[in-house]
C-alpha cells in the first residue's frame, strides 16, 4: 500500500497541482491570482514547447489558427473602429484565454496522477464552499465573517437578521458567485471524482452526501443564473448521456425535495427564485414581450441591440460597449420613443449581460462569425469527429454540458473580454479537449 502510495505520488506533477490551487484561491482573492496562475501556464507552454513535448493533431492545428485569427481581428478593430488606446493593449492579450484550453488540455498528460489531485482539491474546496454557505445562512456570517448579501434591514443597521437576506456567497464575500462555482466547477469535479471511485460503495455515498451539499448550497446562494445552469447541466444529460442517465433519475428525487423544503420553509428561497422575479415582471407597464424589454435586463439587449444597429459589420469597436451606450441617442427616454418601450432607467453597463448580444454590438457580424468559427472547430468540431467514442464517455459529456451553461444564448452571462469569464469558460474547454485526446 505504502509502496503505491509513494508511486502514485511520484507521478504527480506537484508544480501543476500548486497552479491550480493558487487559480482557486484567485477566484476567491481577485484576479491577481488568477494571472499569476495564467503566466504560470504561460511557462510550462514555452517550456514544453522547447522540449518539444505538445501534441498537434489536425484539428488542433486547425482551431488554433482561427484562434489568431479571431485575436486577429480583435486587435485590428481596436485600431481601426475603437478609438480608446487603454482597450487596444488589452486587445493584444486576449489570446491569453485560448492558451489556457490548450495548455490544460496537453499539462495533463505529463503526469499520469496529477488530474487526481486536481480533483481532490477542487472538491474539498467546494464542499467546504457548500457548508460554510450553510454556516453563512445559520448566523448571518461565514466562518472568515463575511456577511450574506443583498439585505433588507427594517430596524436599520443593527438589526442584521439573516433570513432578510437574498444572497450567500460565503468566503466569496461581496462577490456573488459561490453558486455559479459551485453549479459548474463543484458539479465538474464532483462527478470526475465519482467517476473514479464508482466501484467501492463507500465512495458513492460520500458523493451522494457531497451532491446534497452543493445542490442545496447552490438553492441558498440565491444565484438564479446558477439554478438555469444546473438545469442546463440536468436535462442535457438526461437526454444525451446514457451512462448517468440512471443516476440522474435516481437523485433528481431527493433535489426536488430538497427545493420543495426549502421553498415552503425558506422565505428567502420563495422570494429570490419566484415571487420577486414574478413580480417585478409584472409591474412593467408594457405588454407580452416588451415586459421582458423594459427590465433592467432588457434595458441592457435594447441598448446593445441599438449599438448593432448603428454598427452592423464591425461593431463600435472592442470592450466599447460601456463608452458607447453614454452616448445621447442611446439614453433610455430615446430607446423608449425608438421601440415604443417603457424602460425605466438607463441599460449602460460594462457589457450588456449576453456574450451574443456583446460581440454584435462591439465587434459586429465579422466579430460573432469569427466567434462562432472558434467555437465550432475548437468544442463541436472534436465532438463530431469523434461522436461515436464520445457518445460512451459520461466525463465528456458532462464537461460539454457545463461548457454549454457559459456560451448558451438564452442566458445572462458575463463578458467575452473579462477575465473572469473567459477564464472560466476556456478552463472547462482545456479539460474537454484533455479528454476528448485520451480517448
Amino acid at each position: 500500500m505504502n509502496i503505491k502510495f509513494n508511486k502514485n505520488l511520484l507521478n504527480a506533477s506537484f508544480f501543476t497541482v500548486l497552479v491550480f490551487n493558487i487559480y482557486l484561491l484567485g477566484l476567491v482573492y481577485g484576479p491577481s491570482l488568477v494571472n499569476f496562475f495564467i503566466i504560470s501556464l504561460f511557462i510550462i507552454f514555452l517550456k514544453k514547447l522547447k522540449q518539444n513535448e505538445f501534441n498537434f493533431n489536425k484539428y488542433f492545428d486547425l482551431s488554433i489558427k482561427i484562434q489568431l485569427l479571431f485575436c486577429l481581428y480583435i486587435v485590428l478593430n481596436s485600431i481601426f473602429v475603437g478609438d480608446e488606446i487603454n482597450f487596444f493593449y488589452k486587445s493584444l492579450f486576449y489570446f491569453r484565454f485560448f492558451l489556457i484550453a490548450f495548455v490544460i488540455s496537453q499539462i495533463l498528460n505529463f503526469k499520469k496522477n496529477t488530474l487526481n489531485f486536481i480533483i481532490f482539491s477542487f472538491l474539498i474546496f467546494s464542499i467546504f464552499l457548500g457548508i460554510d454557505i450553510f454556516y453563512q445562512y445559520s448566523t448571518g456570517y461565514d466562518f472568515f465573517g463575511f456577511k450574506a448579501g443583498i439585505c433588507t434591514y427594517p430596524e436599520g443597521e443593527t438589526a442584521y437578521i439573516p433570513r432578510n437576506c437574498e444572497r450567500f456567497s460565503g468566503f466569496f464575500g461581496k462577490e456573488l458567485i459561490a453558486g455559479n462555482f459551485l453549479s459548474t466547477y463543484g458539479i465538474m469535479f464532483l462527478y470526475l471524482f465519482f467517476s473514479r471511485c464508482s466501484d467501492l460503495c463507500y465512495y458513492k455515498i460520500i458523493s451522494f452526501i457531497s451532491l446534497v451539499i452543493i445542490v442545496l448550497a447552490i438553492i441558498l446562494s440565491g444565484e438564479r443564473n446558477s439554478i438555469l445552469a444546473l438545469l442546463i447541466i440536468f436535462f442535457f444529460n438526461l437526454f444525451f448521456n446514457k451512462k448517468v442517465r440512471k443516476q440522474l433519475l435516481y437523485i433528481s428525487a431527493p433535489i426536488i425535495i430538497i427545493f420543495f423544503l426549502l421553498f415552503t420553509s425558506t422565505e428567502h428561497v420563495k422570494y429570490r427564485y419566484f415571487d420577486w422575479p414574478l413580480n417585478y415582471v409584472n409591474s412593467m407597464q408594457s405588454d407580452g414581450i416588451k415586459k421582458l424589454l423594459d427590465t433592467s435586463w432588457g434595458s441592457h439587449y435594447v441598448t446593445a441591440y441599438d449599438i448593432f444597429l448603428d454598427n452592423k459589420i464591425f461593431g463600435s469597436g472592442f470592450k466599447s460597449f460601456r463608452v458607447e451606450c453614454q452616448k445621447d441617442k442611446y439614453d433610455f427616454v430615446e430607446l423608449n420613443k425608438k421601440y415604443n418601450l417603457n424602460i425605466d432607467s438607463s441599460g449602460c453597463s460594462s457589457h450588456p449581460h449576453n456574450l451574443y448580444i456583446e460581440l454584435l454590438s462591439e465587434l459586429g457580424m465579422v466579430g460573432l462569425i469569427l466567434f462562432l468559427v472558434v467555437l465550432y472547430f475548437t468544442i463541436f468540431y472534436p465532438f463530431i469527429k469523434n461522436f461515436k467514442h464520445i457518445k460512451n464517455d459520461s466525463s465528456i459529456l458532462i464537461l460539454l454540458s457545463i461548457i454549454l451553461t457559459y456560451i448558451f444564448p438564452f442566458k445572462p452571462s458575463g463578458s467575452f473580454s473579462s477575465s473572469v469569464f473567459s477564464t472560466n469558460l476556456w478552463f472547462f474547454v482545456g479539460f474537454y479537449l484533455y479528454f476528448i485526446n485520451n480517448l
